[in-house]
C-alpha cells in the first residue's frame, strides 16, 4: 500500500469514509492511519464533505408499523393460560404453534429496505477530487465543489447526465468558487439518475449545447 502518493491516499480514505474498504485492506488502512498525519488529515477531509452533504439531505423517518412491530416482539402482551397448558404434552404442542406463527408473520415485521442513496465524486486528470454529487431521497442533486478552480468570467462548469444513446440532459450549472448549491431535477428527464453517467463541461450556460465529449466524467457509486 504506497502511500506516499496523495492520489492513492485520497482515493483510500474516500473508500475508508464510504464504508467500501473491507476487510485486510480496512485493518491495514487503520493500523497506517496511527503514523501517518496525512492519512487521518484525508480521512477528516472527506467526513468533513460528506457530513456537508448529510446535513443538506432530508431526514427520512420509519413508517409507524415498525415501531409498533418492533414494540410487538420486544413486549409481548402475556397469555393467560388454561390449567391443562402444563401438562408437557399440550405445552409441546402449544410452543409448536407459538413457532409456526413466529414464522408466518415473520416476514411482515421486517422493515422495508431504505432506498439506496447515490453518491459521485468528479475528479481531475491528476485524479483529484472537483466535485462531489449526491442524490437525495426527494431527487434532488446535493453538489460541493471541494477544490476552488479558476474559470473565466463568461464560462460555466455545467453538470449534465448521459443515458443510453440519447443525447445529454443539462442538470444545472456547478459552484466553482469552493461551494456547495442544490440542483433541481429538469422535469425533461426521463431516465433515472443512477442509470446514467455524469459529464462536466465548461462553456457559457446562456449558450449551453449538448456535449460531444466532457471535460470531467464519473460513474455513479451506491452508498
Amino acid at each position: 500500500m504506497n502511500i506516499q502518493s496523495p492520489a492513492l491516499s485520497d482515493t483510500l480514505a474516500a473508500e475508508y469514509v464510504l464504508g467500501t474498504l473491507h476487510g485486510a485492506a480496512r485493518r491495514r488502512f487503520e493500523q497506517l492511519l496511527y503514523a501517518h498525519p496525512s492519512l487521518r488529515q484525508a480521512v477528516a477531509d472527506w467526513e468533513r464533505r460528506l457530513n456537508r452533504l448529510t446535513v443538506a439531505s432530508p431526514a427520512v423517518a420509519p413508517p409507524p408499523t415498525v415501531w409498533r412491530n418492533l414494540e410487538q416482539r420486544l413486549f409481548p402482551v402475556p397469555i393467560r393460560r388454561p390449567w391443562w397448558d402444563s401438562l408437557p404434552f399440550w405445552r409441546g404442542l402449544a410452543l409448536a404453534g407459538v413457532l409456526a406463527a413466529i414464522l408466518v408473520i415473520a416476514p411482515q415485521l421486517v422493515p422495508p429496505p431504505t432506498a439506496e442513496a447515490t453518491f459521485a465524486a468528479i475528479r481531475s486528470a491528476q485524479n483529484d477530487v472537483l466535485w462531489t454529487v449526491a442524490r437525495a431521497a426527494d431527487g434532488q442533486l446535493h453538489v460541493s465543489n471541494l477544490r476552488p478552480m479558476k474559470i473565466p468570467h463568461d464560462q460555466n462548469c455545467l453538470l449534465w447526465l448521459k443515458t443510453g444513446d440519447g443525447p445529454p440532459v443539462m442538470l444545472g450549472v456547478l459552484p466553482d468558487d469552493g461551494s456547495a448549491r442544490t440542483l433541481t431535477m429538469p422535469a425533461s428527464l426521463t431516465h433515472p439518475v443512477q442509470d446514467g453517467e455524469l459529464w462536466v463541461t465548461m462553456q457559457p450556460a446562456a449558450k449551453a449545447t449538448p456535449p460531444a465529449r466532457p471535460a470531467y466524467q464519473a460513474r455513479w457509486q451506491v452508498l
